[in-house]
């Protein structure tokens, strides 16, 4: 008989040579994935927050804010087909991601030279390149969004994808209340032109970062395998595949009402509520810092099943950002939409994106990601301008009311249609 001491030091090395066992290929990408999200959060957290508050300080008119959020959803519409036939073809996706970062992010590190223009056309040449760039940034979506699907199991992505959006959500709660003081303490036009600049040093970290993962290139025979998709092939490509075209109308409304007020916020928190950068700033870092405690709660729930199959619920609770913005009477009260924001938008993240994978073929899926990007970017192009055309006409209060019982409503279409269940 085995002494219990011999058998419990049995089990100490077992455990030792467990954990000193090199991790899998998996293991590692999804640490590299964690590290390049570090990257990915210092720009998006930074100079992409803030640049419709420029916008705002360089005097532009409330059509152009829209415009700003329509123009990017318009060039990706016209581009992303023709990029995903593109992509197809290539064998190496970093490789693909790795260009589209450093165009991207070249463009918003330029935006620092913004201020040397007349103020008259600054606004209109900042708008006009956002668009442009929106080209780049299909390659980047494309390719960048199919390694997520490729880069660990199936039962692990959840996890994976709950803790990268939980770093990026507490590196982007330290980047963005950093960059509101930094806007608020030092002199314009200066403040600004650094935070862009800053845009371009981060897009070099996550080339570098992506460029460490480990996933084999595409063969040339598969490659000439693929199906070439066109914008005309996507009604087809949706009709054609059910579990996809149940997700796309759903969506399609939870989607439009996200987007609808996209180009309100700024006006309504600098120009009604007259809030400050600075605060603008906290309230970011608010909504960052709740986003990172609930993506790491939803990381250790969305291990079992039966916790997955409610992730719905976060897409209607969302319709509550909207309502408790436009109830919001000081820029202090704007601190209820942004804990809401960063509970329930953690939830409803994960559930797009992984109901995006579950619905769509592996082999096909560069495809299947630029079918859903083109109808995302043609609501972000719609939705936006009119949400500022019925605020024009009305409040920008009644317009924030309507976006939030169409949210409502999508994420009941959600669960009246059964998506996301896994069954």
């Amino acid at each position: 008989m085995t002494p219990p001491s011999a058998t419990a030091l049995e089990l100490s090395l077992r455990r030792l040579r467990h954990r000193l066992r090199a991790p899998s290929k998996e293991i590692k990408n999804e640490r590299t994935l964690y590290l390049e999200i570090v990257f990915q959060a210092l720009s998006s957290a930074g100079p992409m927050s803030f640049i419709t508050v420029f916008l705002v300080r360089l005097g532009a008119p409330a059509w152009l804010l829209g415009l700003y959020t329509s123009l990017p959803a318009l060039v990706t519409m016209v581009a992303i087909m023709p990029m995903s036939t593109f992509i197809q073809r290539q064998k190496s996706l970093i490789a693909t991601a790795a260009w589209g970062r450093i165009l991207f992010r070249s463009v918003i590190g330029l935006f620092a030279l913004l201020p040397f223009l007349p103020i008259s056309i600054a606004p209109f040449v900042l708008v006009a390149a956002r668009g442009l760039v929106s080209i780049p940034g299909c390659a980047i979506n494309i390719s960048v969004t199919t390694i997520l699907g490729a880069v660990t199991t199936t039962q692990r992505r959840p996890r994976m994808l709950s803790v990268r959006m939980a770093i990026n959500g507490l590196v982007s709660a330290a980047v963005g209340f950093a960059a509101g003081q930094w806007l608020d303490y030092a002199p314009y036009p200066l403040n600004y032109q650094l935070l862009f600049a800053t845009a371009f040093v981060a897009g070099l970290g996550s080339v570098w970062a992506l460029s460490r993962l480990d996933i084999p290139d595409v063969s040339e025979q598969e490659i000439r395998q693929r199906k070439q998709v066109g914008l005309r092939d996507i009604v087809p490509l949706v009709k054609d595949t059910p579990a996809f075209r149940d997700y796309s109308i759903a969506a399609f409304l939870m989607r439009f009402g996200m987007s609808f007020p996209m180009a309100l916020y700024s006006i309504y928190r600098v120009r009604t509520l007259g809030s400050s950068d600075a605060w603008i700033g906290i309230l970011l870092t608010v909504q960052r810092l709740l986003s990172v405690l609930a993506y790491f709660t939803l990381s250790r729930l969305l291990a079992r099943k039966k916790f997955r199959r409610w992730l719905w619920v976060t897409c209607f609770l969302m319709a509550l950002f909207p309502l408790t913005t436009a109830l919001a009477q000081t820029p202090e009260m704007l601190l209820i939409p942004a804990a809401i924001g960063g509970l329930f938008g953690a939830g409803m993240n994960i559930f797009f994106t992984d109901t995006l994978f579950q619905v769509s073929p592996e082999d096909e899926r560069p495809t299947f990601i630029a079918a859903n990007t083109f109808m995302a970017n043609f609501i972000s192009f719609i939705a936006p301008l009119l949400g500022s055309a019925l605020a024009e006409t009305s409040t920008i209060r009644v317009a924030l009311i309507a976006a939030a019982v169409i949210r409502a409503a999508g994420g009941l279409v959600f669960w009246w249609m059964d998506i996301g269940s896994e069954d």
